[in-house]
């Protein structure tokens, strides 16, 4: 086994997870696992077996950051997975000469992180691979749609059609899904980027049996980089629905009647906000075991171009074994990892997902027991 050492910051459900596949994957002599509450890496630690340490770190304090490099051959940043504090670590990692990827799926924070000329030549001059947005969504998504890409001659159209679990999760995942369905939703069309309101368009998607129809809204593009990797597209878009039928009508609602506001109110003395008191709400109800067991939750990519002179369409469906969202999305982030340690980029750089041979990604997704169904329009044509 080669001598590399994987430092992982956050010891939450998407550290844990990713602690554990990189123990597990064969390439890390050492994994780390960092976080500011030293008691929780110290849990994490001790929970998982191998040669796994905890660190306390505070990953926004640079000099503190700057210590704990030290020997660590890539930096995994589980943080988040929506957060817009990662600018400074990822220029202090890739300052000290270390590899880094990170699950962050916040729109503004990869715009601003593949628009950085500077990071992108910090990146080539000391040598490194960073793999910025390498979760499930932008991560996987993007890497089965450079996959289907490369079946096409030219590829005009592509988009995402992403099915979430009605019960999982916390009161801040909550919080994110109100404000990223009441947010502008962006969206590449006609060779260009627009927004429409949030949730103000849909489109009921058709999934193999025994899902059927599954009604999903626009809710912006997270996979930010697909048009500046498929010249000509015309359009790119991602779509979100919920298990529960249900559930996505109650989010609709919350939205529409303002409850997805971050405004603070003083309501009888206590300053609170509409989606804090939403998100409360939503989970309390889940925790309360009122929504139905999903089991495993489908996912789309289509994809529509030229083949052959023809006008062709590719669709790929696929679901992870039911209960491992959390591996679906650490998975990637360790693949992804195993890549930069052996130096199995394009070069040395800030990539996209879809910049990588999507071949380890789809055989590690396989081994964890994804089911993949893969239509082709031109064997359906009469």
């Amino acid at each position: 086994m080669a001598d590399f050492t994987a430092l992982i910051i956050g010891c939450g459900t998407m550290g844990a997870a990713t602690a554990r596949l990189a123990l597990e994957c064969g390439k890390f002599q050492q994994v780390i696992v960092a976080d500011r509450d030293l008691q929780r890496a110290n849990d994490l630690a001790h929970t998982l077996e191998g040669p796994i340490t905890a660190r306390q770190l505070d990953y926004r304090q640079e000099d503190q950051l700057a210590k704990s490099l030290g020997g660590v051959s890539v930096v995994l940043n589980t943080t988040g997975p929506f957060n817009r504090d990662t600018l400074s670590l990822m220029r202090t990692v890739i300052e000290a000469g270390i590899p880094y990827a990170d699950i962050n799926d916040d729109v503004e924070t990869l715009q601003s992180v593949f628009e950085s000329e500077y990071l992108g030549s910090l990146a080539k001059h000391r040598g490194v691979g960073v793999l910025p947005g390498l979760g499930a969504s932008p991560g996987q998504t993007n890497v089965l749609a450079r996959h289907m890409a490369g079946r096409m001659d030219i590829v005009e159209e592509v988009r995402f059609f992403m099915v979430n679990d009605a019960s999982y999760r916390s009161e801040a995942v909550w919080r994110h899904r109100l404000a990223l369905f009441s947010q502008s939703a962006l969206l590449y069309d006609r060779g260009r980027w627009t927004q429409t309101s949030g949730m103000s368009e849909f489109q009921d998607v058709a999934f193999p049996a025994p899902w059927d129809n599954i009604r999903c809204y626009n809710v912006g593009l997270e996979t930010v980089t697909i048009p500046m990797s498929f010249k000509g597209l015309l359009h790119a878009s991602l779509w979100r629905g919920f298990s529960d039928p249900d559930t996505t009508e109650t989010l609709k609602g919350l939205v529409d009647a303002g409850f997805a506001s971050e405004e603070t109110l003083e309501v009888d003395g206590v300053s609170i906000t509409p989606a804090a008191l939403s998100a409360a709400v939503l989970a309390g109800t889940q925790r309360a075991g009122d929504s139905p067991d999903p089991g495993r939750l489908p996912r789309q990519v289509r994809v529509k171009g030229v083949r052959e002179g023809r006008e062709a369409e590719l669709t790929m469906t696929y679901s992870f074994p039911q209960g491992d969202i959390a591996l679906a999305t650490a998975s990637c982030l360790v693949v992804g990892a195993g890549l930069l340690v052996e130096r199995e980029l394009p070069g040395p750089g800030v990539y996209p997902p879809e910049a990588m041979d999507p071949a380890p990604f789809m055989w590690d997704m396989e081994s964890r027991g994804v089911h993949f169904k893969l239509e082709d329009s031109a064997s359906t044509r009469t």
